[in-house]
């Protein structure tokens, strides 16, 4: 029982792939610089050497532009006083903090080309336990799938709500 609720909590920690990893909950606000390419991606999460999912997401540009300012999950405030997101090499250091207030420590190291990114992401549970994941994202093409792109956009009219 308790492996099956840290896998849970592991998967829901590294569940961070661009508009599921909601780089928009970031607090911080560094100016828009090229980083990443819009259209259909594909992300592939680990925890330790395991893989723990692989899914498909539609980046609009506002997505790709938002991936400069950090990594976060939609379950999350986050704020980093470490942001480093330039020349290809991505570099963060900060706090999650759930909604109830409880923070986790936060460090991710990566680097990132125009249709590809990898993160080594290490954080500290609320209970203290250290945890270490991957993400590695490719662009699959720069328009999105239809049927992608609908259920995207869905989601983001129901979380506006």
């Amino acid at each position: 029982m308790r492996s099956t609720v840290l896998v849970a909590v592991a998967g829901a920690t590294l569940s961070v792939g661009v508009a599921g990893f909601s780089l928009a909950q970031t607090t911080a606000r560094a100016p828009a610089r090229s980083t990443i390419l819009p259209g259909q991606w594909e992300y592939d999460y680990k925890i330790g050497m395991i893989p723990v999912s692989n899914e498909t997401k539609c980046l609009k540009p506002a997505d790709a532009e938002q991936f400069s300012r950090g990594i976060c999950t939609k379950r999350y405030r986050c704020d980093y006083t470490t942001n480093v997101v330039k020349d290809g090499k991505i570099q963060l250091k900060g706090t999650w903090t759930d909604k109830k207030d409880r923070v986790s420590p936060v460090t991710a190291d990566g680097t990132y080309s125009p249709e590809a990114f990898k993160m080594d992401i290490h954080i500290k549970t609320i209970s203290g336990m250290p945890l270490a994941g991957s993400l590695t994202a490719k662009r699959l093409s720069a328009e999105c799938a239809p049927e992608q792109k609908k259920a995207e956009e869905k989601a983001g009219e129901t979380a506006a709500r």
